[in-house]
């Protein structure tokens, strides 16, 4: 019975103190896959994914599928001009020499032209100022000595701003009356808005397609047609036509609107240049202009 009770108790202490039974290491890697693929599935909540930002854009003009507004508004507001020829005043008489007041926002290079032209089509006087102040609007003031050949003559004074390529900016001029002696007769002037407004195109604009359409106001001198040009950097004229007047009323603003087709087979930056010309006149009575982006 000693001997029973010494075989029961060591069988009891053996299985207590079993130790586990060792994985041979060449077969860890199937366990550990099976154990994996065991374990049961997790499925992620499903991601919220926010639509994609979409960036506003300006669409492009296509000219020939744009309406032609006929009517003149109201109410427009008229800038100032961005030259101002204030002394002399149109039809004034002068003796020489000529004292000339004009107000300019200079041009490339901080640049303006100023120029006297005789009825004969003579230039009398030219001169480019070069500014130096910083300011937006600068005033030229200078004399300018001329002489004639007989009692009196019908001449221009003209003012003109240029880009770096050298189209025009902006052209003003004033019909004057020189003398050969005598006392002077000045006019006063009392309206300095811009008499060629483009308000179609904007300035920096991407046009496409076959055609520009041109719209704006113009205080002009008759009903004669403006000539809107599309010029590039290069100077060639991309394309041009005459614009009317839907309605002329003598002294005010009236309403221009004119198709200008052009071809280009790259994108091309042009100037559109609005002038009011004269028969007799070898430059422009008045111009504006804006620079726009032409596109196949």
């Amino acid at each position: 019975m000693l001997w029973a009770l010494i075989v029961l108790t060591a069988c009891s202490l053996g299985e207590q103190n079993a130790l586990p039974t060792l994985i041979p290491a060449e077969y860890l890697p199937t366990v550990i896959a099976m154990t994996a693929a065991a374990l049961p599935t997790h499925t992620p909540p499903p991601v919220q994914i926010a639509p994609p930002t979409v960036m506003p854009i300006t669409p492009t003009i296509n000219a020939p599928t744009v309406a032609v507004e006929t009517s003149l508004p109201a109410v427009i507001q008229i800038p100032e001009a961005e030259i101002q020829i204030v002394r002399p005043g149109a039809l004034s008489k002068i003796v020489s020499p000529m004292l000339m007041s004009i107000y300019v926002i200079p041009g490339a290079e901080r640049k303006a032209t100023v120029e006297l032209w005789g009825e004969d089509g003579r230039l009398i006087y030219r001169r480019i100022f070069t500014f130096t102040n910083v300011n937006d609007r600068t005033q030229i003031y200078e004399e300018i000595n001329f002489e004639i050949a007989g009692a009196a003559e019908t001449a221009r004074l003209v003012a003109s701003t240029h880009d770096e390529y050298g189209r025009v900016l902006s052209l003003a001029s004033t019909p004057i009356i020189l003398l050969a002696a005598g006392e002077e007769d000045l006019y006063a002037v009392n309206d300095v808005m811009a008499p060629i407004l483009i308000q179609s195109p904007l300035e920096n604009v991407l046009i496409q397609g076959t055609a520009l359409l041109v719209s704006g106001v113009a205080r002009t001198l008759d009903d004669e047609p403006l000539l809107v040009e599309l010029v590039a950097a290069d100077g060639r004229v991309l394309g041009s036509r005459l614009a009317g007047f839907s309605h002329f009323e003598p002294g005010r603003h009236n309403l221009f609107t004119v198709e200008v087709p052009f071809g280009v087979s790259v994108p091309t930056w042009v100037r559109v240049i609005a002038s009011e010309r004269s028969g007799d006149e070898i430059s422009p009575l008045n111009s504006s202009s804006v620079e726009v982006l032409l596109s196949p």
